[in-house]
């Protein structure tokens, strides 16, 4: 039934032990029952509730674990009423959330359900490149035709080559979990083949709440997704800009937060802050005294003086008690443009010199602001109506610093969404850089099979 359907879903994304546990009970051959289903909907109605009242920062952090689920009198009362009227359809329908193409969704979870009956043995070993040999090829395979990834299933000729079509096989996974292109089968590649059908479910299913940000969005609006390392410019819904971005390593995260840019700097000056000259710049100055002016940096005391080398210098042993400006230019380490947040954390997003980083595949290298590849564009969107491209252009060749304010602030939500369905219909997952889902409790207790809950749901999944 639909209502066990919703309540898989919840006990997939691993939301809140109470609710897991009364839909064990609803399934379950020992416990079902009217009262169990009852005590189901209605744990369905008292989690959504409180979704309800949750930011959009405490969405994208699932922050459901500890909510009291607050059953009230009157959710009782309604579902008495609609026991008797023949409206308890209704009250189920009601708890369906607002997913994006939600029954293509139950299809790839019946599918990854399926799939957790199949034995899911680790792959890992040695690095495979096209053309190689290995024991490893027919169950390297296998396990892409379970994924969707290979439509052959006839035996090769050679079983262990790893021949043109496999390697076809192995791009396509490596495209859809944000992988290097490249057929090599290594270590990034094989660790998420290892991960299993019910992982999957569980990943995709919490990524699919995060999704839920609001009740309604602006028509226009930035979209930062940070384990995708992905911007989207929307205007009137629909998208007009991509960009690969590089976002905060896991010792300095990027905030999910959600903003709004309100000014353009073209050429910005780098105020250098506090904890980067500490853990990063001091120890190259320790070594290379002269990094600081081949970088472009000026040393400021706290009057705004810029102070002379050699008084530095001496100072240098005993600490670093000055602040750090870089100038604009082709060595500024936020590029020609920064793209202006009111926020408390200091971040923002911003141009960078450093183009060849956006062709990795792992891309969390920052110290917690978005650099953004296709900087130019954006800022030429965002100051299209004051500013044409050639006296943007102008204005970035001279050198000179700009603050420029944006006619109508842009909304910008950075959001950490790591699983999802593709418009070709095929799941797509990332890494999680952040660790938010690292430890995720099964939803199937212990000694009773997969097979006994995946029965009792075989009507709606």
């Amino acid at each position: 039934m639909q209502l066990h359907q919703l309540g898989l879903e919840l006990a997939l994304a691993d939301v809140h032990p109470q609710l897991t546990l009364w839909w064990q009970q609803a399934v379950s051959a020992e416990w079902a029952s009217d009262e169990a289903d009852d005590r189901l909907l209605l744990g369905l109605g008292a989690f959504w509730r409180h979704w309800g009242s949750l930011s959009f920062v405490e969405r994208q952090h699932l922050q459901t674990r500890r909510a009291e689920l607050d059953i009230r009198e009157v959710d009782r009362l309604r579902l008495q009423q609609a026991a008797q009227n023949g409206g308890r359809l209704a009250l189920v329908q009601g708890l369906i959330p607002g997913y994006q193409d939600y029954p293509q969704l139950q299809r790839q979870l019946h599918r990854l359900l399926q799939l957790t009956q199949q034995p899911w043995p680790g792959l890992s070993t040695a690095t495979l490149r096209p053309g190689e040999s290995a024991a490893v090829v027919p169950v390297l395979r296998e396990r892409l035709r379970l994924l969707g990834d290979l439509a052959s299933s006839a035996p090769p000729a050679e079983p262990d080559h790893y021949d043109a079509e496999l390697e076809q096989a192995v791009r396509q996974f490596q495209q859809r979990h944000g992988l290097m292109v490249d057929g090599v089968v290594g270590r990034h590649t094989y660790s998420w083949l290892d991960v299993t059908p019910l992982t999957r479910a569980q990943l995709l299913m919490r990524s699919m709440l995060r999704t839920l940000i609001g009740d309604a969005l602006p028509s226009s609006y930035l979209l930062v997704n940070i384990p995708e390392y992905r911007l989207r410019l929307y205007q009137e819904q629909a998208m007009v800009l991509e960009s690969d971005v590089i976002v905060g390593r896991g010792s300095r995260k990027t905030p999910i937060m959600a903003s709004e840019i309100t000014n353009v700097v073209v050429n910005p000056p780098w105020n250098v802050p506090r904890s980067i000259i500490n853990k990063d710049i001091l120890p190259r100055l320790y070594q290379d005294p002269d990094y600081i002016y081949r970088e472009g940096f000026e040393v400021l005391d706290r009057d705004g003086r810029i102070v002379p080398g050699e008084e530095w210098f001496a100072r240098l042993p005993e600490g670093f008690p000055y602040h750090l400006r870089q100038r604009p230019g082709s060595r500024n380490a936020l590029g020609a443009y920064k793209f202006h947040l009111p926020n408390n954390d200091a971040i923002y997003l911003h141009d960078t010199p450093s183009r060849g980083l956006f062709s990795r595949d792992s891309r969390a290298l920052s110290s917690g602001c978005v650099r953004v590849e296709e900087a130019e564009q954006l800022a030429q969107w965002l100051l299209g109506e004051q500013w044409s491209p050639s006296r943007l252009a102008d204005l970035k060749a001279s050198q000179r610093t700009r603050w420029l304010k944006v006619s109508r602030p842009l909304p910008v939500l950075m959001v950490y969404w790591s699983g999802w369905s593709g418009a070709d219909g095929r799941l797509h997952f990332r890494d999680d850089i952040y660790g938010f889902d690292r430890s995720l409790t099964s939803p199937f207790p212990d000694g009773q099979p997969h097979t006994q809950l995946l029965s009792r749901n075989r009507g709606v999944l």
